[in-house]
């Protein structure tokens, strides 16, 4: 079976991606000049003997029909701890394919203005996919691909992605056990979720130039994400990361006005992550900052961050040649 090449009617993915031996309900195609022929027909197994003669004809790319994108992303989903275990798929591949998972379910996550009753079970499902990915989030290899991808788009659930593979790292570079790293990086994910309550115009709006009142309102989202999470069983740590994710060292943060030393060291890893990605993140009032340029400006920004935190953090995107 063949089909008359149309760039707009498939995507490309590498085929290491199929897991052998695992059945997908997806066709996989081969490119052969201007036609599209199947190689795989959805509903049968990828059987290990396919996958070496990809690797034998040097096939560097495969392709599945745009029809079939959510049924590749449940795959890919379902599969997504062995993809990133198999060493023989590139870094970079195996980021993309992270970056992807992460998306949809952060996306669906975010899908609705405040949690609801779907709301917990969509946070356990990322839950788990953090889980099963954090060994592949200590790889500084891992960190530099994953840093070029997951600083793309202005929706809350992109920030949040970002955040929480940042928060996620500087836990392990700080050797914290595995319980309180996932549960630190799922409240990194969701830090901003009280912002889902509050007027479109003034997320969207340079924190800067808002209106007294207005910066008032802003400044309630971590309280009312905090409360708003209080109706699910959230751990802790994770509250915590929520609340005081906009506290400063020198206590001139919101909404608590705490200072360093009363504040645990998870949550001013999330505030670091939060303040890096959004000054590297394109938003609709600015264009983004170089990681330099970031750090500069954290770093003269006198009392913001603790110094202990922010040389580990300099030191772990130094290593994952992240300039």
């Amino acid at each position: 079976m063949s089909q008359l090449a149309n760039n707009n009617q498939y995507f490309a993915i590498s085929p290491l991606i199929i897991r052998p031996n695992s059945c997908a309900e997806f066709g996989v195609y081969l490119r052969h000049e201007n036609y599209y022929v199947l190689f795989n027909a959805g509903g049968r197994t990828f059987t290990q003997d396919k996958r070496q003669e990809l690797v034998n004809n040097n096939v560097l790319q495969v392709y599945i029909a745009n029809r079939d994108r959510d049924l590749y992303r449940h795959y890919l989903l379902e599969n997504i701890s062995g993809v990133l275990d198999d060493e023989s798929i590139p870094v970079a591949e195996r980021a993309q394919a992270w970056t992807n998972s992460a998306t949809v379910l952060g996306k669906e996550l975010f899908e609705d203005n405040l949690p609801g009753p779907a709301f917990e079970k969509r946070y356990l499902r990322f839950e788990k996919l953090i889980e099963s990915t954090a060994t592949f989030l200590q790889s500084p290899k891992s960190l530099k691909h994953l840093s070029s991808l997951i600083n793309k788009g202005y929706e809350t659930y992109h920030h949040g992605i970002s955040t929480m593979v940042y928060a996620v790292t500087l836990m392990q570079e700080f050797e914290y056990d595995e319980y309180k790293t996932l549960t630190c990086g799922m409240g990194a994910l969701i830090h901003d979720i009280g912002k889902t309550a509050l007027p479109a115009e003034i997320i969207n709006q340079d924190p800067d130039k808002l209106e007294p009142d207005e910066q008032d309102i802003l400044a309630l989202h971590p309280m009312v994400g905090a409360r708003t999470c209080a109706t699910f069983n959230l751990p802790t740590i994770a509250t915590n990361c929520i609340l005081f994710h906009h506290e400063r060292a020198d206590g001139k943060g919101y909404p608590t006005k705490a200072v360093s030393s009363d504040l645990p060291m998870h949550t001013k890893i999330v505030a670091l992550a939060n303040t890096y990605d959004n000054l590297t993140r394109n938003q609709p009032y600015r264009k983004a900052l170089k990681p330099f340029q970031a750090l500069k400006a954290i770093m003269e920004d006198d009392g913001a961050t603790d110094k202990i935190l922010l040389k580990k953090f300099i030191e772990l995107l130094s290593r994952a040649k992240i300039t």
